[in-house]
């Protein structure tokens, strides 16, 4: 199960610097959007909450873009081959990994570049990172679960984001809270928060896990 994990990492991985499509979609949307609300704001924007809100919905949208990782399957008709060599189990990990490193990668672009663009001030670096990283990683196990389903009803886009969006409600809550509080002078603990997205984001992988299976042979 192992080989075929990091085999399926590596193959997904590969198709995507290849192709380069979803990678320049998400970048061009990420950059002007945040360009685009800087312009329109002025640099007039001072309530940190409002920051918070406007990055975590900005990386939300940007991440939507990855509803394509199986809905590649079957576009492609590689799902019945990956079935036959690959477990299940071992397909829905390593697709949940290479969703894990695009939402990390995309938190990590916006967020760097919303503050250089806004001017917004970080009063704890190291909780705003984890946060960035927690909330990302959380953000990705909640989709992708999604994205399997979305592609097995061969739509894309709009479904993929309503479907996922009630979903990841309270992980967006959370971390827009907890960001907020990062771009103010408050002296607060992440911890709390910390921990409800590893447990939110576990629950729903163990179930996604068990259902995974399921879903994957009706492609």
């Amino acid at each position: 199960m192992i080989k075929g994990l990091v085999r399926n990492i590596v193959k997904d991985l590969r198709i995507e610097f290849r192709s380069k499509v979803v990678i320049s979609l998400i970048l061009s949307f990420s950059v002007i959007v945040t360009i685009s609300i800087g312009f329109a704001s002025g640099g007039i924007i001072g309530s940190p909450m409002v920051h918070a809100i406007l990055l975590w919905v900005i990386i939300f949208f940007s991440g939507m873009n990855t509803s394509h990782l199986f809905y590649r399957e079957i576009e492609e008709h590689t799902a019945l081959f990956n079935l036959m060599y690959y477990s299940p189990e071992s397909i829905f990990v390593s697709k949940l990994i290479v969703n894990c490193i695009i939402m990390v990668a995309v938190a990590a672009i916006v967020g760097l570049l919303y503050l250089f663009v806004m001017d917004v001030s970080v009063y704890n670096v190291s909780g705003f990172a984890i946060m960035m990283l927690a909330g990302s990683s959380a953000l990705a196990v909640c989709t992708t679960i999604i994205a399997a389903i979305t592609a097995l009803v061969q739509a894309r886009g709009g479904l993929f984001t309503i479907l996922s969006f009630p979903i990841t409600l309270p992980i967006i809550t959370v971390v827009i809270k907890s960001t907020t509080q990062c771009f103010s002078k408050e002296i607060y603990s992440s911890w709390s928060a910390i921990l409800f997205l590893l447990a939110f984001s576990t629950l729903l992988g163990v179930v996604s896990y068990i259902l995974f299976p399921y879903i994957w042979r009706e492609f």
